[in-house]
């Protein structure tokens, strides 16, 4: 059984997969960790079977806390067969880690893949995942309320810890009209930015299909999407539609980190048409230059912007999305700035560390609990 070691320097963790590159959420959160105390390491290397067990029995110090982020590099396969495979060999994987007295702790980021092939046995995987963990990390209460029934664990396995911000990583906002310059766009009248990786889930269609109907109301308005596109038949379809609408402007391309403060900068308001999600990095990012934001009141996305929800509409409202844009055409913008700033003010990192660290003592001192 793992134990805190009174004396030593720090605590050990183990956290994979190793997703820095294209995502800041493991730094952040790392280099926060750090200044509490905990060592924190990634896996170096490839290692064919079980990675985790022997990535954790090859490390110099003893690891106390394997941390589990997204699965998806551990459930390989392009058929069922082989993916079934994949998915049992990572639960061994899993399993032979805590018997040997590893605590485990899953940070549940989406309750299930966006583009799952096999999502019966994603499922059975999850929910295999949950029993073995001895603790689960959701972002929100709306995700403990959604997982808890999806994968039938005990809801005392579950602490709600929420996403930091990203107000550090990217660089501070400039002057709007030079951002707007330096990418082309108009100088006049409000831009409206989609920005992240292009996928059917959310929502850019039904966007661009709201945005030529009502021609009218966005008339001296841009609607700016930008982002890498899911592929290249996604992407052709997105440019040929974008292409026959006036006002949109379509840049389906990776927006490199340097871009990003230009982005946002440029911007009146970001839109998120969420078809469904779970946790939203681009929610997180938008709040972080203090954007006002349209998007479905889902649980989450409500409880994450708190008080600065003026811009959110139902999900189940067809004319939903519309209203929202009608709103913000009639919305101080600039006080609407203001709130999300305070709300972004909760989402520090350093608290988020201070929670997660002792998350792992909990686990480390109580054994886990019952699944």
């Amino acid at each position: 059984m793992a134990t805190i070691r009174i004396g030593a320097p720090t605590m050990h963790v183990f956290m994979t997969p190793d997703y820095r590159v294209d995502n800041p959420y493991q730094t952040l959160l790392t280099q926060a960790l750090e200044a509490e105390g905990a060592d924190v390491q990634f896996p170096v290397g490839y290692r064919r079977v079980f990675p985790i067990f022997r990535a954790i029995k090859s490390s110099a110090a003893p690891i106390d806390v394997l941390h589990l982020h997204w699965l998806n590099p551990y459930l390989k396969g392009s058929n069922w067969l082989v993916r079934w495979i994949y998915t049992l060999k990572f639960l061994v994987d899993v399993l032979i880690t805590k018997l040997s007295g590893v605590r485990v702790v899953w940070t549940v980021h989406n309750a299930r893949s966006h583009e799952a092939l096999f999502p019966a046995l994603e499922l059975w995987a999850q929910q295999t995942l949950a029993k073995l963990s001895d603790r689960l990390i959701v972002h929100h209460n709306a995700a403990m309320d959604e997982i808890v029934p999806m994968y039938r664990f005990s809801p005392a396995k579950v602490s709600v810890i929420p996403h930091g911000h990203y107000r550090n990583n990217y660089g501070p906002a400039v002057d709007p009209q030079f951002a707007r310059e330096m990418l082309g766009l108009p100088t006049t009248g409000r831009i409206y930015l989609n920005l992240g990786m292009l996928r059917p889930y959310k929502g850019v269609e039904n966007l661009l299909n709201l945005w030529q109907t009502h021609a009218d109301l966005m008339a001296g308005h841009t609607l700016l999407i930008a982002g890498k596109p899911l592929d290249e038949a996604y992407k052709q379809h997105l440019v040929e539609q974008a292409s026959q609408i006036r006002g949109v402007l379509i840049h389906p391309v990776f927006v490199e980190d340097s871009q990003i403060p230009l982005y946002f900068s440029a911007a009146d308001v970001v839109v998120l048409p969420f078809e469904r999600i779970l946790t939203s990095g681009s929610l997180l990012l938008a709040m972080s230059y203090g954007k006002p934001i349209i998007a479905p009141r889902t649980g989450g996305i409500a409880e994450t912007l708190g008080k600065a929800d003026e811009l959110l509409y139902e999900p189940t409202d067809e004319q939903g999305l519309l209203y929202a844009f009608k709103q913000s055409m009639q919305t101080d913008l600039n006080e609407l700035s203001e709130l999300v700033n305070k709300e972004c003010d909760r989402l520090d990192w350093a608290a988020i560390a201070h929670k997660t660290h002792q998350l792992y003592r909990d686990v480390l001192t109580s054994g886990g609990t019952s699944s």
